[in-house]
């Protein structure tokens, strides 16, 4: 006989409303073909620094189960008739009350529309005043525009830290990350 596992204790699902959009905890069934689509593309996995996935709709929906709202999330942005945007994902160290959040819009025509600006302020406030969080982070790449476009340009994040070389990306070049954060108390 095999002694079984307890099950992972699970945190409390995310659900913000923020001006016009719905943050909400991810779940299997918000996986759909336009989602494993865009999570696929090359623009998303670049921005990410990230090798071809090639998620099938089974193993998306594998990976967004394995969030358990405690220790990790990913959280879906998602327009106010619903359609899916893009994504969150915040991976908390309990102990010291920090996160490391990663961010992408998929859906193209969404690109450069200001979604995360729109959707950040709420974000944040709500990890810091309900998920006792009292730092979050932002790691970029160097030469991710875009991305830098969002974070640059937030008052609520500042930059902290320029790490040289601080990854390998797909075609094996040492990339640049640049590092911003932002405190609950500032």
């Amino acid at each position: 006989m095999h002694a079984t596992q307890p099950p992972r204790p699970r945190g409390a699902p995310v659900h913000i409303e923020s001006s016009g959009y719905t943050l909400r905890s991810l779940t299997p069934a918000d996986v759909t073909p336009r989602f494993v689509e865009w999570i696929n593309s090359a623009s998303m996995l670049e921005g990410l620094n990230l090798p071809p996935l090639n998620f099938s709709l089974e193993q998306l929906q594998a990976f967004v189960a394995s969030f358990d709202d405690l220790n990790n999330y990913f959280i879906g942005i998602f327009a106010s008739n619903g359609l899916l945007l893009g994504f969150y994902t915040i991976d908390v160290n309990r102990t010291h009350k920090t996160g490391n959040i990663t961010t992408g819009i998929g859906e193209p025509e969404h690109l450069g529309k200001g979604v995360l600006w729109a959707t950040i302020d709420g974000l944040l406030n709500h990890f810091y005043l309900y998920r006792d969080l009292e730092k979050m982070t932002a790691r970029v790449l160097a030469r991710n525009l875009r991305m830098l476009f969002n974070f640059r340009g937030d008052p609520r994040f500042k930059f902290e830290a320029k790490l040289s070389r601080e990854c390998l990306g797909p075609d094996g070049k040492r990339l640049d990350v640049l590092v911003f954060a932002s405190h609950k108390d500032d």
